[in-house]
């Protein structure tokens, strides 16, 4: 127990810090090392409640340059299809959650690699309702729904603030719902309390120092890092799923 405590402290902290140091990466850090300690659904509740804590400090912080007609229609789609994906990923086995997560996260990888500075989506109602619905599917079932919602907000908006501040909202609705889905279906019990307070620290700390240490990291480094442990973890959930 104190051994996955610590590995726990360890895989937070270090999410975090990419989160602070590249603008992305917490959910998908924590779902693809996380589960090697925990099992899936309850790797699914920490995370989604620990970086909520991250998103209500972006949101209160940057409050003044939230654009909220933009996060309307996708949190809306997001509100619908994040649920189905909770109901989805409760009733799978853990075998078959380890291999789709691990299908996700090479997919995943592919996308931000070679596919993610080519996309530009255009700003009109059904691109945000589609962006959101994917996004909110991913995030009821992975806890991993920030791609679609990132490239349709970075093609559609100029400010890096408005930019910063809507997108945080909008994720942090979306955690909130799922979460709330988790909870009612009883993912969330007692003896997460734990390990969720050592999330939330850690959680604090890593983003603490990613902001002190944003300008001396090289970016381009911690992405590469970050896909690199997606790569392998992908490839673990991929065997582990066919061997059970």
């Amino acid at each position: 127990m104190i051994l996955s405590y610590l590995m726990l402290a360890i895989i937070v902290f270090i999410a975090a810090l990419v989160q602070s140091t590249s603008g992305f990466g917490f959910g998908i850090i924590c779902m693809a090392i996380m589960p090697l300690i925990l099992p899936y659904k309850e790797c699914n509740v920490l995370t989604l409640a620990t970086v909520l804590c991250l998103q209500a400090y972006t949101v209160i912080k940057f409050r003044r340059h939230i654009n909220y007609r933009m996060v309307i229609i996708p949190a809306i789609a997001a509100l619908i299809f994040g649920s189905i994906g909770v109901h989805l990923m409760i009733s799978m086995s853990e075998t078959t959650m380890n291999f789709v997560l691990g299908i996700f996260l090479w997919g995943l990888a592919f996308y931000l690699i070679f596919l993610a500075s080519r996309v530009h989506l255009k700003k009109n109602p059904i691109t945000g309702f589609f962006a959101g619905s994917f996004g909110g599917f991913m995030d009821g079932l992975f806890a991993i729904g920030g791609p679609p919602m990132v490239a349709y907000f970075d093609s559609v908006m100029t400010d890096p603030m408005e930019y910063q501040a809507t997108l945080q909202l909008y994720f942090m609705i979306t955690t909130v719902n799922v979460l709330f889905n988790n909870i009612i279906c009883g993912n969330f019990t007692a003896k997460l309390v734990a390990p969720l307070s050592i999330s939330i620290v850690c959680c604090l700390v890593g983003t603490t120092l990613g902001m002190h240490f944003t300008q001396k990291i090289s970016m381009k480094l911690v992405r590469k890092l970050a896909y690199t442990v997606m790569l392998l973890a992908g490839a673990y959930h991929i065997i582990k799923g066919f061997i059970g």
